[in-house]
């Protein structure tokens, strides 16, 4: 029978070896339509058609002219919504300058003042070109989730054309596709760029706007300079005009790729452009260029080494050259990542097939020394169970191969088995660099000590390699088997060899401590009370300075943990406990009042320092954290000014309008209120501009790598920019550098928070470092 299986696995062998690349062809396709199926390669996608749009960049037609509501025009007509007649004499004006069509996108759906209506409305039915007017799509809560279309009022739509400004973003956000129609309760309703470009499409399908035409190239004029008659002549004649808002607290902005937030009536202008010119590539799909990919794998059978890696680099180059050049020629467009994944996988899968017998043996070998290594010892102490297993941490493994090299480093463990096992039966393995391991089949644990001692005796005289006498540092851990896995006794081991070497010991007995610890951190809630009255729990302020004049003004505090028998615990480790036993309050009560009396105390002394502190998502909303806060700034002991509550992203996106009225009360107490870890979340600067915080903190993730990362700049240098057109202050955290500090001073960000800047410290020595500074 055991021959059988030989001759069967080794014909099985035999034709895996023939069959290889057909194999690999397949299981390559199967990648490709699985990514395409899955939908995981739509970003990768994404990022590799703004690529090629930025190669293909040009400008727009100037076919179009978009009249912008822009913040002067709304600040020389003085009120919005504007009366009517306004838009009645940019029509007459526009058909003065010669413009053949006028579009808006504007809302008219519900009455003014009647003769504004009155006048808009006889413009519209006495002009020469045809006039077009917004309709939108919405969605009704009170239909069930139903539909209905937003019109205009019947006096101006009777003498006007109609079309849809829905804009719709992709899951990311982002807008990339635009509709040909909407159609609303039955009704189709072409699109405004559909028609702004006399293109037809079928209703509720969409295209993909060209993402190679510059938005900032759209010809454009503010819409006080129409109707004032500053418009140069010729400007507007032959040319479609779109009336649409571009001042940013009109709020029609979306995200798209490569240029970040733009108006809404740039994308309409973008999408009319994209239809005019017939650059809106048809996708024509993922299978040609999936096939391409996979024909190329199974070719390589018939190559050599070297042409297989020209085969798959010309393969995966042409990939990318070949949607570029099909969308220069408005051919269309195709999907690659599959093709790109399937060729990835293919290569990977075909590497892993050639060295399968060398993987094999890699498996449970150590390359370097020939010894077994951890996956082949947990194997054996599965068929052959020890009594303990023993493990030996080489400690000065690093310094002796930073100085020999590894080759030589290798050379220095297969001394140091040669010494300890003599016999070379084996039995000693390698579980890490600077791990050795062996199981021992001694009955209890002081023989196993015994065992232990001797070989730390062994290795007291130094061993010898290329000529040097090494003398070595180690540290022994021993774990009874018991009912542990495999795995885990071995984990044990190391840990025990660990613990010893960090207590300066030879050798070290697992016992159950680490098990307690896990107890311990349960019972933090219970030791709160206790480590509150006895001073344990205390505030750190962690300075944050205005960039502008580089003072410091302000400071965040953050709760320390001093543990008489522990030492000093992260908050990491006991915040998420004491949230989970409900317990949070009171240590967010406690802070907030340490706070509260330190900035009292500095501000009576001249030195007015604005204290952040963190509140928990658990206490956004809560009745009782509210009501406390309301007692602390009703007694008078602080100006509320001086303090700031920091709420997370995710605290107001649970129950966005409980989460409103709660700060809205925060605030008309006069107490500031900043959204912390902005970026990490879901929220936009959209949504947050409905609630009453005055401040942003970007998230130290964006920041920390901000000196070298291209796309963290550009993220913080728009945030920055969006949040002071909303009238936000921004902090950056992480500041830890100052090539950081560099990026954010000329980003214009307003306050810094990090190491670079000042690491947490107790109020006294803020006062002394920082208030005495100020007061100067």
């Amino acid at each position: 029978m055991r021959s059988r299986t030989a001759s069967f696995a080794a014909a099985l062998s035999i034709w895996v070896r023939k069959a290889r690349w057909a194999v690999v062809a397949f299981v390559a396709l199967l990648c490709g339509v699985g990514v395409d199926i899955s939908g995981y390669g739509v970003g990768f996608e994404q990022q590799l058609h703004s690529a090629r749009d930025a190669i293909r960049m040009r400008p727009a037609s100037g076919h179009f002219v978009l009249v912008q509501i822009d913040p002067r025009s709304l600040a020389k007509l003085n009120r919005w919504p504007w009366p009517r007649g306004y838009h009645a004499q940019a029509i007459e004006m526009l058909e003065r300058a010669g413009a053949d069509g006028i579009a808006f996108d504007v809302d008219f759906s519900s009455r003014s003042d009647p003769a504004g209506d009155r006048k808009l409305a006889k413009a519209i039915a006495t002009a020469k070109v045809p006039i077009l007017l917004p309709t939108f799509r919405q969605f009704s809560a009170q239909t069930g989730g139903g539909t209905y279309e937003n019109l205009p009022i019947p006096a101006l739509r009777e003498k006007a054309l109609l079309a849809a400004v829905n804009i719709d973003a992709d899951e990311d956000g982002m807008v990339r596709r635009y509709p040909f129609g909407v159609t609303t309760a039955n009704t189709p309703r072409p699109s405004i760029g559909a028609m702004l470009a006399a293109s037809a499409g079928r209703s509720d399908t969409d295209f993909a706007i060209d993402g190679a035409i510059d938005p900032a190239t759209i010809p454009s004029i503010s819409f006080v300079d129409l109707v004032e008659g500053r418009i140069p002549a010729g400007a507007l004649r032959g040319k479609t005009a779109l009336i649409g808002a571009t001042a940013i607290e009109l709020g029609d902005r979306y995200p798209v790729p490569r240029y970040g937030v733009i108006p809404g009536p740039t994308i309409q202008l973008l999408a009319a452009e994209t239809l005019t010119d017939g650059s809106s590539p048809v996708d024509r799909g993922m299978m040609l260029p999936l096939l391409g990919a996979v024909a190329v794998l199974a070719f390589c059978a018939r190559l050599g080494r070297r042409g297989k890696g020209l085969a798959i680099s010309g393969a995966a180059l042409s990939l990318l050259l070949v949607p570029l050049a099909l969308e220069a020629m408005h051919l269309g467009t195709v999907d690659i990542t599959p093709a790109l994944c399937a060729l990835f996988v293919g290569t990977i899968l075909a590497l892993t097939l050639s060295f399968y017998s060398s993987f094999q043996h890699a498996r449970t070998v150590d390359q370097a020394t020939g010894l077994q290594n951890r996956r082949g010892f947990e194997d054996a102490l599965k068929s052959a169970p020890p009594r303990a297993v023993i493990a030996m941490r080489i400690e000065s493994y690093r310094d002796t191969a930073g100085v020999l090299g590894q080759e030589r480093a290798a050379e220095l463990i297969q001394r140091i088995v040669d010494r300890v096992d003599p016999t070379g039966n084996g039995a000693i393995c390698r579980l890490e660099e600077s791990v050795l391991a062996w199981a021992s089949q001694d009955d209890d644990a002081a023989a196993c000590v015994e065992q232990v001692e001797g070989i730390i005796a062994l290795l007291r005289s130094p061993l010898e390699v290329a000529g040097r006498k090494i003398e070595l540092r180690s540290a022994f851990g021993l774990a009874d088997v018991g009912t542990m896995s495999p795995s885990k006794l071995v984990d044990r081991a190391i840990l025990a060899a660990d613990q010893a070497g960090e207590l300066g010991k030879e050798w070290q007995l697992y016992d159950d401590e680490i098990d307690r610890q896990l107890d311990w951190r349960l019972s933090l809630a219970s030791e709160l009370n206790e480590a509150l009255a006895a001073g344990d729990i205390w505030v750190a302020y962690q300075p944050k300075m205005a960039i502008a004049s580089g003072q410091v003004t302000a400071a965040e505090a953050l709760v320390r943990w001093q543990h008489p028998q522990r030492g000093a615990i992260l908050p990491d480790a006991f915040i998420p406990a004491l949230e989970a036993s409900g317990r949070i309050l009171d240590l967010t009560l406690f802070v907030l009042g340490r706070a509260v009396a330190d900035a009292a105390s500095w501000a009576a002394a001249g030195t007015p320092i604005n204290v952040a502190v963190n509140v928990s998502a658990l206490l956004a909303t809560d009745v009782k954290f509210l009501t406390a806060v309301r007692a602390m700034v009703a007694d008078g002991s602080i100006d509320p000014s001086l303090l700031t509550l920091e709420v997370t992203e995710s605290a107001t996106m649970a129950d966005p309008q409980r989460a409103i009225t709660a700060l809205e009360q925060l605030a008309a107490l006069g107490i500031g209120l900043s959204i912390d870890d902005y970026g990490t979340g879901q929220s936009t600067l959209t949504y947050l501009k409905r609630l009453p915080a005055k401040e942003i903190k970007i998230d130290k993730s964006f920041v920390l790598g901000l000196a070298d990362n291209r796309s963290d700049q550009v993220m913080v240098r728009s945030t920055i920019e969006l949040a002071h057109e909303l009238g936000y202050k921004v902090v950056a955290e992480g500041v830890e550098t100052q090539s950081i500090l560099d990026v954010l001073t000329a980003a214009g960000c307003d306050y810094a928070q990090g190491w670079h800047i000042g690491r947490p410290i107790r109020a006294s020595d803020f006062e002394m470092k920082f208030c005495a500074r100020l007061a100067a």
